[in-house]
């Protein structure tokens, strides 16, 4: 059973990371659709603008009442993610809301509660589940069109299935957290070096896939990662029934998130020097830069301040 602090504090972590990120997946969405699906199109970005309502509402909420750990691991924002947001809206016509990115990297992890917060934070909770849930079903009914060769879209039908896992594994955690249950109680390292290991599969593919043929270099590199990746996901699925080696999977998982994360930074600061050819959207490089800093939170590494 979580305490009141404990329940408050968690509850704006996982909101202020996942918010952002199920926000940019409607964004992402919303710029795959071909003209004659305008109707879906309008549907993702009205996804996108009621994720940046709660959004807001929870870094309201979450000055001083934020973790240490969530603002210091960059998870919520990072130091470029408000440059990365200018870019993408510089070149879609597509503008965010830069403001609300500011006022999130302000956040301070110390401060006072209200007396009501407690409430607030649980309704938030449950507004949260009720949205990403419907995003979760608007993601699944368009991969299944996709899949059926009845819509196209420039999304990989593989990353809609990624960002539909994410949104699945965040009501999990919500869910979690709106019956006061300890995150720990419902999962586990090894099942959560599974999970985002995949992830992190996924987004180097997507890299190796969205460079220009040109950068045969960085394909090769983020197919390397990849295929690192892969092998991690069939070493925790082992570890699961051999404890014994839970610590050097965590290990290895570490550091392949560690150079995974500095290739990220790597292409993201190439993208904006217009020194790398590819057609990665600036705001997804930051995304799954975040992506990799929430995991290796998750995995103990969360101080990125001075990297």
């Amino acid at each position: 059973m979580l305490y009141m602090n404990e329940f408050i504090t968690k509850s704006l972590d996982l909101n202020l990371f996942f918010l952002r990120i199920m926000k940019e997946h409607a964004f992402f969405l919303e710029l795959g659709f071909a003209p004659k699906d305008a109707k879906m199109a309008s549907d993702a970005k009205n996804f996108r603008m009621e994720f940046e309502r709660l959004l807001t509402e929870a870094v309201e909420l979450s000055n001083g009442n934020v973790s240490y750990e969530a603002v210091e691991s960059r998870q919520l924002v990072t130091q470029y993610t408000s440059e990365a947001e200018k870019l993408t809206g510089f070149y879609t016509g597509k503008p965010f809301n830069l403001n609300l990115t500011r006022r999130e990297m302000m956040l301070s992890p110390s401060g006072g509660r209200s007396s009501d917060i407690e409430r607030r934070v649980d309704m938030l909770n449950h507004r949260a589940f009720r949205l990403t849930s419907s995003l979760a079903d608007f993601k699944g009914r368009l991969l299944q069109d996709v899949l059926s060769c009845k819509t196209f879209t420039t999304n990989y039908p593989s990353m809609i299935q990624h960002m539909l896992a994410e949104a699945s594994y965040y009501m999990e955690m919500l869910e979690s957290l709106i019956e006061k249950k300890h995150l720990a109680e419902t999962t586990n390292i090894l099942n959560e070096e599974v999970f985002w290991n995949d992830k992190m599969s996924g987004h180097a593919k997507v890299m190796a896939g969205q460079f220009d043929p040109s950068e045969g270099e960085l394909i090769n590199i983020a197919r390397m990662l990849a295929q690192e990746f892969d092998e991690l996901i069939n070493e925790a699925k082992v570890a699961l029934t051999m404890p014994c080696a839970s610590a050097a999977v965590t290990y290895d998982s570490t550091e392949a998130t560690q150079r995974l994360r500095a290739f990220k930074i790597s292409g993201l600061e190439g993208l904006w020097e217009c020194r790398i050819r590819s057609i990665i959207i600036p705001i997804l490089a930051d995304h799954i830069l975040r992506e990799a800093n929430y995991y290796l939170c998750k995995l103990g590494e969360c101080n990125m301040m001075e990297q």
